[in-house]
């Protein structure tokens, strides 16, 4: 089962994303699939947001599908122009990318030591409205079945909230959101809370963001340089408290995943971590939302 059928017919999608930067070469790719697999729906391929080399997400995306892996490609439109992006769309189309997450990408300080430069040729916006376009007039099968994603954070919304920028998202041709990593389950109660009473998802299917953290200095880090990402005090203390920090962050992120499934609206989890890649299905194990696919 693919991801867009997954969100059809599942209660509660789970997906795992590949750490690219921890992946040299097919052979360390293809181990971190393998391990993920048996344990989630799909498997996204993210783009990196530093300057950082790594593999770039087509070409992963490419070794993993004949293992049987649904890849949910990441296209970002900080590092290529229109022409780039679509000439990727369709490779992604043609060796059988069924879900792709549109992106716009954090975006380069001037300052930067690489001489890297920003592209920024279209907005996240702009190149889902191109996808919708081509499906639209027909002329581009390879469109036509596309699923396509968008980015959002999580925060708690006041009382007068309009969700402007995800309808436009959604007017713009999203189906799923996926967003930003939040470890306060009052916050994505109340976002959630405030998003379903706008009926939106009626039209979107959120994804949540979860991470079994190593440890507590990951966990500040996650906090000061991931954009988005909250994580409050409490669970920094229990990472610093904790005799073995990786387990601890396994027990964390599975209650995380529990809570997840039971919030309204609330359509799956992306589970991503700077850690070991096998904490991961530990951590699905142990929230126990579901069994492994092979079990």
């Amino acid at each position: 089962m693919t991801f867009k059928e997954s969100l059809k017919n599942s209660d509660f999608v789970v997906t795992g994303q590949v750490n690219l930067a921890e992946a040299p070469d097919a052979e360390a790719l293809i181990r971190q699939g393998e391990i993920l697999q048996p344990a989630v729906d799909a498997i996204q391929v993210a783009d990196e947001s530093s300057t950082r080399m790594q593999m770039a997400g087509l070409a992963a995306a490419a070794i993993l599908m004949p293992l049987g892996i649904d890849p949910v490609l990441h296209m970002i439109c900080r590092d290529r122009n229109r022409i780039a992006m679509v000439k990727d769309l369709i490779g992604a189309s043609a060796i059988g990318v069924s879900s792709i997450l549109v992106k716009r990408g954090k975006k380069f300080d001037k300052d930067n030591n690489s001489g890297v430069q920003n592209v920024f040729d279209l907005s996240a916006i702009e190149f889902m409205n191109y996808i919708r376009s081509m499906k639209e007039s027909g002329d581009y099968p390879f469109a036509a079945d596309l699923l396509t994603g968008a980015s959002a954070k999580v925060f708690a919304p006041a009382a007068e909230w309009e969700p402007k920028s995800l309808l436009l998202k959604c007017e713009s041709g999203a189906r799923f959101v996926q967003n930003s990593l939040c470890f306060d389950m009052p916050v994505v109660r109340k976002y959630m809370k405030s998003v379903v009473e706008s009926k939106l998802t009626h039209k979107l299917n959120f994804i949540m963001a979860a991470s079994p953290l190593p440890s507590a200095k990951v966990a500040h880090w996650i906090r000061d340089n991931v954009e988005g990402a909250q994580i409050p005090d409490a669970i920094i203390d229990r990472m610093e408290q904790a005799s073995d920090p990786e387990s601890e962050g396994v027990e964390i992120c599975a209650e995380l995943i529990r809570e997840l499934a039971s919030i309204p609206g609330v359509s799956g989890v992306n589970l991503s971590t700077l850690g070991r890649i096998e904490t991961i299905p530990a951590a699905i194990e142990a929230s126990g939302v579901r069994l492994p696919k092979d079990s």
